[in-house]
């Protein structure tokens, strides 16, 4: 039998789950992301950064982080810079997501997904991003997301 864990406790950082200065932890998107783990973001002058620390429970047999966490990472940062590309919020949709993998990353690393919007037209949003690991770039994605409306938040 699993005790219940709650959504704050698996979204919390634990004490190996440090980010470098300037990231706020990221709200989860859902249950699915609840299972993934902490998640940060920050603005840069290019555009949003998703980061995450990679724990033992996202590397393959191969002792790298796994592709779909990879995948995830590039889908949850694209999708979050092309919410907030305009004001308001926008809801939106990922319509495609294309990921070329370039390297890996193991255990303990700081991994980060840096997202260029390329155009937020009214009904589709197509964005890009680079994903780096200790200064090594391990994987380049592209989206495009259907506009669904706007949020509140």
């Amino acid at each position: 039998m699993h005790p219940q864990i709650t959504a704050a406790a698996r979204l919390a950082p634990d004490d190996d789950d440090v980010a470098p200065e300037g990231f706020e932890l990221m709200p989860a998107f859902g249950p699915f992301h609840e299972l993934v783990g902490a998640l940060w973001h920050r603005k840069s002058e290019r555009g949003q950064v998703i980061g995450m620390r990679v724990r033992e429970q996202h590397r393959n047999r191969g002792q790298m982080m796994h592709g779909g966490m990879i995948c995830m990472l590039a889908d949850t940062a694209i999708t979050w810079a092309s919410k907030y590309s305009r004001e308001p919020a926008l809801k939106v949709l990922t319509t495609s997501l294309t990921v070329n993998f370039m390297g890996n990353a193991q255990p303990g690393d700081w991994v980060e997904a840096h997202v260029n919007v390329l155009k937020a037209g009214q009904r589709v949003v197509f964005s890009d991003c680079l994903i780096w690991a200790n200064g090594r770039r391990i994987a380049q994605a592209s989206a495009q997301f259907q506009v669904m409306g706007q949020t509140d938040a």
